[in-house]
């Protein structure tokens, strides 16, 4: 274990100081199959290339038959095409969280402490729960997670790779020699699915929004109603997490709707998981700080209309339950069992009090998030 963890801090600071992929393709990527999407590598580096069939490739899991995109689908915002609240895995297993979208997830930072609204708070890192400290720990935990591809160990993972059509892409791009042992094929793979979770083909910014942005799209009355009250500050309060400017210590300048942050909004627990024990979110890696029990990260909405169920537990199936939690929580007994109720955040919602109409107009505005729009010629 402890070796296992001195490879992890070594890989970590490689990457972090490995040149990024470059996400500044102009050429707006549209697909409209997931067949189309894999066959499609345009303004891809030779290393994304590979990172895209790594993470498309069924064989990689113990035993075969489960890819990254089985529970990260590029047709529904990079989030599990399944809608379950749970992911299974392979051989069935099924997990306790709802699989994160992994779409923009690569412009958060290193998990670190920042100024948050004048408060020094943990944010950034990947998973609901902040485990991954740098991204490419974020690729190579799934493959070992027993509720995710499961596979035991670097040796098991580095003879499928080698097995793999796409291995003699590996050595061409970083040369025979360097792919000495397990350890380094199985962690030059990683990287390689790390600069494909950086590509413009999984970051789109192709949604009504971007295009609304560079003055080529109109939005309806509707829509601009709701992100007015999307970014009011003293009633909807969407944006006070969800960040509808540039979140500063982000590796883009382009808006991400998240400022990365941990938070505990005070959600029941899933009815599946009764009797399980509490999930402690964030303090799990804070030195079990009792003040991070049942935080987790502030996700972005891109993509929000594809990718239900929503929350960590996956509790809401849709973004009207969502905002009538949002609306309600402090004021309705269905929402008056919280998981965790010693830190619940009782700033930002709980008892907004906006109206069926107000609800209707952010949910028409969020919808103009999602990647894919086509402006007229």
């Amino acid at each position: 274990m402890k070796k296992f963890t001195i490879i992890l801090l070594f890989f970590g600071l490689l990457f972090f100081s490995c040149k990024r992929e470059n996400n500044n393709n102009e050429q707006p990527f549209y697909y409209s199959s997931e067949e189309e999407f894999i066959n499609n590598n345009e303004g891809l580096s030779d290393s994304a290339i590979i990172g895209k069939l790594i993470f498309f490739d069924k064989n990689l899991s113990e035993p075969a038959g489960v890819s990254c995109a089985s529970c990260h689908s590029p047709m529904t915002g990079f989030s599990d095409p399944r809608h379950t609240s749970f992911s299974e895995g392979s051989n069935n297993q099924r997990g306790n969280r709802n699989a994160n979208a992994i779409n923009y997830m690569s412009f958060a930072p290193n998990r670190r402490a920042e100024l948050v609204r004048g408060i020094w708070e943990t944010v950034g890192g990947f998973f609901w729960d902040g485990k991954a400290e740098f991204l490419n720990q974020q690729a190579l935990f799934p493959l070992m997670n027993p509720h995710e591809m499961n596979i035991p160990n670097f040796g098991i993972a580095s003879t499928k790779i080698k097995h793999a059509p796409y291995y003699s892409k590996l050595e061409k791009l970083f040369g025979g020699a360097a792919l000495a042992d397990s350890q380094t094929i199985v962690f030059y793979a990683v990287s390689c699915i790390q600069a494909f979770e950086q590509s413009h083909q999984v970051n789109q910014f192709t949604s009504k929004f971007d295009f609304y942005l560079k003055g080529k799209a109109t939005l309806t009355a509707q829509e601009m109603r709701g992100m007015q009250l999307f970014n009011d500050t003293t009633k909807a309060k969407c944006s006070l997490c969800h960040m509808s400017s540039p979140t500063y210590y982000a590796t883009t300048d382009k808006i991400l709707f998240t400022d990365y942050s941990y938070d505990n909004i005070g959600l029941p627990k899933h009815p599946d998981l009764a009797g399980t024990p509490v999930d402690s979110g964030l303090s799990k890696f804070e030195m079990n700080n009792p003040l991070e029990v049942g935080r987790f990260k502030t996700p972005t909405l891109r993509n929000i209309e594809k990718t239900a169920p929503y929350m960590h537990s996956g509790i809401f199936n849709s973004l009207e339950e969502v905002l009538k939690f949002y609306n309600e929580r402090d004021i309705n007994p269905e929402f008056s069992h919280p998981e965790v109720a010693e830190n619940i955040n009782t700033q930002d919602m709980g008892n907004l009090g906006l109206t069926q109409q107000e609800i209707d107009d952010i949910i028409v505005f969020l919808k103009t998030l999602t990647d894919g729009y086509k402006i007229s010629k």
